[in-house]
C-alpha cells in the first residue's frame, strides 16, 4: 500500500487572524488535537495532531500521527507525518512515514521511516 493511500491529506495554511494554541510541556493528551489554527506542542500527544501549522518543540513528543500544512520538528514525533511544509531541526528526532511536498532536514536530525513527496 502507497504512504499516500495511509496518510490522509493536509489541512490547508493558517489564515492571518488564526489563534495559535500552546499545548504546555507538562500536558499529557491521551487522544486526538484538531484546531482551525497553529499549535506548539511542548508537552506529548498520544493521538493525532491536526492543525494548518503544527511545531513540535523540543520537550515537544508526537507519538501517533501529525498532519500540518506547516509542519516544523525540534523534538520527537513517531507514527506517521504528512504536511505540505516540513523542517526538522538538528535535534528532531523522527521515526515515522513521511508524506511531504517540500522538506528541510538539518544536519544532525534523525529520520527513520519511509519518506515519500508528494507532487
Amino acid at each position: 500500500m502507497a504512504l499516500n493511500d495511509k496518510i490522509p491529506n493536509w489541512p490547508e495554511a493558517a489564515h492571518a487572524n488564526a489563534r495559535r494554541s500552546l499545548l504546555a510541556a507538562d500536558l499529557v493528551i491521551d487522544g486526538d488535537v484538531t484546531s482551525d489554527g497553529p499549535v506548539d506542542v511542548h508537552g506529548k500527544i498520544v493521538g493525532s495532531a491536526c492543525a494548518p501549522a503544527v511545531v513540535v518543540a523540543a520537550t515537544g513528543r508526537i507519538e501517533g500521527s501529525v498532519s500540518a500544512h506547516d509542519l516544523s520538528v525540534l523534538g520527537f514525533v513517531s507514527g506517521s507525518a504528512s504536511a505540505h511544509n516540513m523542517q526538522l531541526s538538528s535535534n528532531a528526532v523522527v521515526h515515522a512515514d513521511v508524506l511531504h511536498e517540500r522538506i528541510v532536514i538539518e544536519a544532525g536530525a534523525i529520520l527513520e521511516g519511509r519518506l515519500q513527496r508528494r507532487l
